[in-house]
């Protein structure tokens, strides 16, 4: 890792509408463009002169598309960088993969060639639209259809399994949970697994999509309590192989409604009975869970549950891990209505789990 001489602030711009709030930063391994989502474009930044070099837009509404893009988490990857991207109103999720070389001028449209390719997530359109037991499901946050709570898709991340640091890597993508207070199966984050030796990322039309994508490879729980849409952002500890889950908080009395989750990347993931409740689910249903770290944060123990209390900057709506206890961690915000961000290079102190800018 080349942690020499970075940038302690890195700017994104302001985005006027249809941009939304920043939702996701990305960067190289050798720290020469950084990459950040306002929803529904890419903005790509020289790190070196802090200077908006390219974007890709027109991620907008297409005719069956009520609600629009969400282009959320963003990882980067061998020369691409994915994003959890989703079309709620047309019931479609996606991996979209964005070629960086080819990202050359601002505004370029998503269908220039080779510029963005997608892999559909068929998993996870069939959990949000499962209507359980109760013959429904709407895309708000009280319909009681969508299983394990499923609002779509948007913490993404490359690393190796945990309790095989250093092994082979993987993508892991966070389901949103919708919140809900009275449900009794939506107390769990939800990892899906695939492998990117199969990845066959393919042409994209918002218009006319694709429902191709790589076959899932495992899914994983962990347990924390219900949250607010689930995990923002999700980052890959390059100095531990730990996962970070940023998230809004819930607001179920029963448990602390941390806002940042640790899961121990030393502990592999195991079977065990999931606390999930409904005619829906089979009785004792099984699944593979991974483990908070314990000792990261404080522990509630009425809910057996680990987690960080203070989020450093705006980390739900950006997080990167540098290696060496460095991160960039999103700062954002509105003004005038247009949409701005920052990246700024914080450093970790593990022994409180607290965060400084690095000056």
């Amino acid at each position: 890792m080349k942690n020499e001489n970075l940038p302690k602030s890195l700017y994104g711009g302001a985005w006027a509408k249809p941009a939304n709030h920043l939702q996701g930063i990305a960067c190289d391994e050798e720290h020469r463009y950084m990459y950040m989502t306002f929803t529904d474009r890419l903005i790509k930044v020289d790190m070196a002169k802090n200077e908006i070099v390219a974007s890709v837009t027109g991620l907008l509404a297409g005719s069956i598309y009520g609600g629009g893009a969400h282009l959320g988490c963003l990882c980067y990857r061998d020369g691409k960088v994915y994003g959890s991207l989703e079309y709620k109103a047309a019931e479609k999720f996606y991996v979209a993969v964005f070629d960086c070389e080819k990202m050359t001028a601002m505004d370029m449209n998503y269908k220039t060639s080779g510029v963005m390719t997608t892999l559909y997530m068929d998993e996870v359109v069939r959990d949000y639209t499962d209507d359980l037991d109760v013959g429904e499901h709407d895309n708000t946050p009280d319909t009681l259809g969508h299983r394990y709570g499923c609002s779509g898709i948007d913490g993404i991340t490359f690393g190796s399994m945990p309790g095989d640091k250093g092994g082979k890597e993987y993508m892991f993508l966070s389901y949103g949970i919708y919140r809900h207070l009275t449900r009794q199966d939506d107390d769990y984050q939800v990892l899906l697994v695939f492998d990117p030796d199969t990845f066959v990322s393919l042409p994209f039309d918002q218009d006319h999509p694709h429902m191709q994508g790589p076959k899932l490879y495992k899914k994983l729980f962990v347990y924390t309590g219900n949250t607010n849409y689930g995990v923002q952002n999700l980052e890959y500890d390059q100095d531990t192989g730990d996962l970070w889950m940023m998230v809004y908080e819930g607001r179920k009395p029963q448990y602390p409604n941390y806002p940042v989750y640790l899961v121990d990347g030393s502990i592999p993931p195991h079977e065990e009975t999931l606390r999930i409740y409904g005619k829906a689910y089979p009785e004792n249903l099984r699944g593979e869970v991974l483990t908070l770290k314990e000792g990261a944060g404080q522990y509630h123990s009425e809910s057996g549950v680990w987690g960080i209390p203070v989020m450093p900057g705006k980390a739900d709506t950006g997080f990167i891990s540098l290696g060496g206890d460095l991160f960039y961690v999103a700062e954002s915000g509105k003004e005038n209505d247009l949409q701005y961000g920052y990246a700024t290079l914080m450093r970790l102190n593990r022994k409180d789990w607290t965060f400084s800018k690095v000056e």
